[in-house]
């Protein structure tokens, strides 16, 4: 039997995206099709909607439950197309940060269902934006009077892990005295208020629903999106163009150094993967890196953006 790597999405995007990396590795290593599952847990839709990928895939729910042959771990042999979090004999909590068994027996389907995982330099070779989410980058870019490195732009967080306090950093944002056009990128109904009052631009769609938690928007239900006249593809895209709109940026700071969100970001702009994608440019050489020289490019240009933000007043810890 083909041996199958089945991605089950959990959490918010940046850690969709940092897990599918980690399974495009595990894909090639075991010359495995690799199926991409996202239709669960807070994403609640189809990951080909929005994205695909240059490798061997197949659409989730192509197969059916006991066709999937020797599945481990184990627990997801009887429920691999439906709602992980809905497993019977899952041990609660657990299936957030499991690592995978061992993989050197024999197996006919590895499901990966966790939320951190190392961020693959090949996943940036592999990714491909949806036609369709491709030209709302544009219009909305167009729409707020945006070009492509015309721009800075923050990543200002404040929910479940916020960098500060967004007051503090909408101040120091506001009265830098860059010349640019600035541009702010939020999961907060309160950071889109204050970008208003400073006369910052913020493309983010968040719906004004109070939840009485600092969660973020993707753990909002259908009934809370309905109460503003949304639903889920609508968050979901506008968390897509939010993402390219921060990478075509002629700099992007990230005030939340615990985000992958913003990590994704910077490896992505490392490598000329936002202009790959939006615009068909060439990604650059970096893309080819190995693991290690990857990690170190990060560390480094993590290190000077952290550096800068604190002395700017962008980060706060």
């Amino acid at each position: 039997m083909q041996r199958t790597i089945v991605d089950k999405g959990i959490a918010g995007l940046g850690n969709r995206l940092q897990v599918l990396g980690h399974c495009c590795d595990l894909s090639r290593r075991f010359n495995a099709v690799l199926c991409v599952d996202w239709t669960h847990n807070s994403w609640n839709d189809l990951f080909e909607h929005y994205f695909s990928l240059a490798c061997p895939s197949e659409p989730a729910f192509q197969r059916s439950d006991g066709d999937f042959g020797h599945v481990i771990p184990p627990r997801y042999a009887s429920c691999i197309t439906q709602d992980p979090l809905k497993c019977e004999g899952l041990p609660h909590g657990t299936f957030l940060t499991d690592h995978e068994p061992a993989l050197d027996g024999p197996w006919d389907t590895l499901v990966v269902c966790r939320y951190l995982a190392r961020y693959s330099n090949r996943l940036f070779r592999l990714l491909r934006l949806h036609q369709e989410v491709r030209k709302a980058v544009v219009d909305r870019m167009g729409d707020l009077g945006l070009s492509p490195g015309s721009y800075d732009c923050w990543h200002v967080r404040h929910t479940d892990a916020s960098g500060g306090c967004p007051l503090d950093i909408l101040k120091a944002i506001a009265h830098y005295p860059g010349t640019r056009t600035k541009v702010v990128i939020t999961d907060s109904v309160d950071v889109i208020d204050l970008c208003v009052s400073y006369g910052v631009i913020c493309p983010s769609i968040i719906p004004v629903v109070k939840s009485g938690s600092r969660h973020g928007v993707h753990h909002l239900g259908e009934a809370q999106l309905g109460q503003q006249g949304l639903v889920k593809q609508d968050v979901n895209r506008s968390a897509v163009v939010d993402l390219m709109i921060a990478g075509l940026a002629r700099q992007f700071w990230g005030t939340c150094q615990r985000s992958t969100f913003s990590e994704f970001i910077y490896r992505g702009r490392i490598v000329s993967w936002f202009d790959a994608a939006v615009f068909g440019q060439r990604l650059s050489l970096l893309c080819w890196a190995n693991t290690g020289v990857a990690s170190l490019l990060f560390r480094c240009y993590l290190s000077y953006k952290i550096r800068w933000g604190r002395r700017l007043g962008w980060i706060v810890e």
